[in-house]
């Protein structure tokens, strides 16, 4: 859930607005983009593909997930995802809140690797290895989102 290449978050409620329950993101993200490889110490998410087609990686199994699908990623699991069409549009519940609070402020730049890593790491959360690469080759023929 960290800002990286290809991502745009918008937070729809907060910590604050939900008493630290839930937060609710939504996520536009193009072609191959994803985030490393993580584990969450402190929180869920449940993420649930509006549009497009993303390919996740939940505890070493790849779960390929259409517009309509959802996915639990529980605390302690490793986990990321990569975007097989051109782009896709996700909705993303954290709970408890507060995952959130590292998407307030937009990176001026991309991170470095060591960057991210101690990032992660105040938010709870352990960097395990690399994004992953997606699976299909994106052609003319791969749908385009309806704006």
């Amino acid at each position: 859930m960290f800002a990286t290449h290809g991502h745009h978050a918008r937070l729809l409620v907060s910590g604050q607005e939900s008493l630290g329950r839930v937060a609710v993101i939504e996520m536009n993200a193009s072609y191959g983009s994803g985030g490393p490889l993580h584990v969450h110490s402190r929180e869920d998410e449940l993420v649930y593909v509006l549009e497009g087609s993303v390919t996740f990686y939940r505890d070493g199994e790849r779960i390929d997930a259409e517009a309509g699908s959802v996915q639990f990623l529980p605390c302690g699991s490793e986990h990321t995802f990569s975007v097989e069409s051109s782009e896709a549009r996700l909705l993303v519940l954290v709970f408890p809140a507060g995952l959130e609070a590292a998407l307030t402020e937009p990176p001026t730049s991309p991170p470095s690797f060591e960057q991210l890593v101690a990032t992660a790491a105040l938010a709870g959360v352990s960097i395990t290895g690399p994004a992953r690469q997606p699976h299909a080759t994106l052609d003319s023929s791969t749908p385009q989102l309806i704006s």
